[in-house]
């Protein structure tokens, strides 16, 4: 995906919508284009079922943030919601920072003590991790990341609207290598291998154009 992909053109576009399609797109998140209601124009744009399930999580925020661009923000590790989740939970408590909490569990753990579990909203994005996407742009994955950026939202915490698009069209390759992208950005700079999390840097798989072109077979 490049700048010249017409979705990825509409997303820059996005701020320039009227209120009523960013209405109509905001209520449709987590349903089918087929399905929607004054969304069938979104075919001329796209037909990648990934590419809707973007636009109507883009089309969360407020009408007013989405004209300013104050929706879309560019974070290290191109994890997006890796790393917009990792500032929720700083922002909701500072004890939560991953960074910090995991660092401290570690030291815990290799000094004989007890450590703290998890956070339940640590545990939250762990399972979003897990969490599969149906070819549709359905499934237990896109409820679980409706619910996250409804919170991202509700705190005024950007994501990368960006990135995100890329990252649903891959979603489902083999390797996982965005849910590899996507824990790092939120667990770094601590890498835990006592958490079981895998952080070796790569490059983009070979299967992320297979992946990518899968949506129009």
């Amino acid at each position: 995906m490049s700048k010249d992909d017409p979705f990825i053109r509409y997303l820059y576009a996005l701020k320039y919508e009227n209120q009523g399609t960013l209405a109509s797109l905001r209520r449709a998140c987590g349903q089918r284009l087929a399905e929607s209601r004054n969304c069938q124009w979104f075919a001329s744009v796209s037909t990648c079922p990934q590419d809707f399930l973007t636009v109507t999580l883009a089309a969360q925020y407020p009408t007013a943030q989405i004209r300013s661009g104050k929706h879309h923000h560019v974070y290290e590790y191109q994890g997006s919601i890796g790393a917009a989740w990792a500032r929720y939970c700083r922002n909701s408590d500072p004890d939560k920072d991953p960074a910090t909490f995991y660092q401290r569990r570690q030291d815990d753990l290799e000094k004989g003590r007890t450590p703290k579990p998890p956070f339940s909203i640590h545990e939250r994005f762990r399972t979003l991790l897990d969490a599969e996407l149906e070819r549709d742009g359905t499934g237990e994955m896109a409820y679980r990341l409706q619910g996250l950026v409804r919170m991202l939202v509700s705190e005024e915490i950007p994501i990368d609207v960006m990135q995100l698009a890329r990252d649903l069209r891959c979603w489902r390759a083999e390797s996982r290598y965005v849910q590899e992208r996507w824990a790092r950005a939120f667990y770094s700079p601590f890498k835990s291998k006592s958490e079981a999390i895998t952080f070796d840097a790569q490059t983009e798989p070979e299967d992320i154009q297979e992946e990518e072109d899968e949506y129009v077979d």
